[in-house]
């Protein structure tokens, strides 16, 4: 768990920048598909909207159609609503997957060796060329505090699953904390602020990785944080 310390004050969240308006894919067992922050006033909202086991087809003119009719879509018009962003979604136009570009995970695996069964990758990445990355949930951890955390993590579990579940399928081996100052100290040149890891996995995992089935690391915890 995170040291209160380090967390922001509510007066510095209700400060910080947002990335408004960018809707964001929330993760698995979430009760809704996607979230995205509003100004609700002078203050920042997270509104959550879609089920996330429907699928949307707004290539399929009738379809869509359907859908907009149901919502009445043509009057949605208020951002801190649930149905707004929906409709949006179900707008003919730009795909799914680019209106939540800016919101992928840029955690990928990027190599795995069949001899040593390591495998190496960015297990989060805080910033990216200078801006914030925000997680699947839309959510942030700073560098700084990433180090905290990763490395009490070291230091008390090391423990790697797929899919943060199930029973242990391997150890992380290799962890580099990478911030701005540290970059700069051990002379790397990074665009990138997050942690690598190396994780010695079972030869299961190490075929799905080598596949291409599993392509991304994810990370998972517990922490206290605020809501914004």
């Amino acid at each position: 768990m995170y040291d209160p310390d380090t967390l922001p004050t509510e007066d510095e969240i209700n400060k910080a920048d947002k990335p408004l308006n960018k809707p964001f894919r929330l993760p698995k067992g979430s009760s809704k598909k996607f979230g995205v922050y509003v100004k609700d006033g002078d203050k920042t909202k997270k509104v959550t909207f879609g089920d996330p086991n429907m699928e949307i087809r707004r290539d399929d003119p009738k379809a869509r159609a359907n859908f907009r009719s149901r919502h009445s879509c043509d009057t949605a018009t208020d951002k801190t609503s649930a149905r707004y962003w929906s409709c949006r979604m179900w707008s003919k136009g730009t795909s799914v997957s680019e209106v939540t570009k800016d919101f992928n995970v840029l955690s990928p695996i990027l190599k795995a060796d069949s001899e040593s069964k390591v495998i190496w990758g960015w297990a989060y990445v805080s910033m990216d060329k200078g801006e914030r990355s925000m997680d699947h949930s839309g959510e942030w951890v700073a560098p700084e505090t990433l180090v905290k955390a990763t490395t009490n993590f070291m230091l008390k579990s090391r423990t790697a699953k797929v899919n943060h579940d199930g029973p242990k399928e391997g150890d992380i081996v290799g962890s580099l904390p990478v911030t701005k100052d540290l970059a700069e100290a051990l002379g790397i040149q990074s665009d990138r602020e997050g942690w690598i890891v190396g994780v010695v996995a079972s030869d299961e995992t190490l075929k799905k990785v080598q596949s291409g089935e599993l392509t991304s690391f994810s990370i998972g915890g517990r922490a206290l944080k605020r809501s914004l």
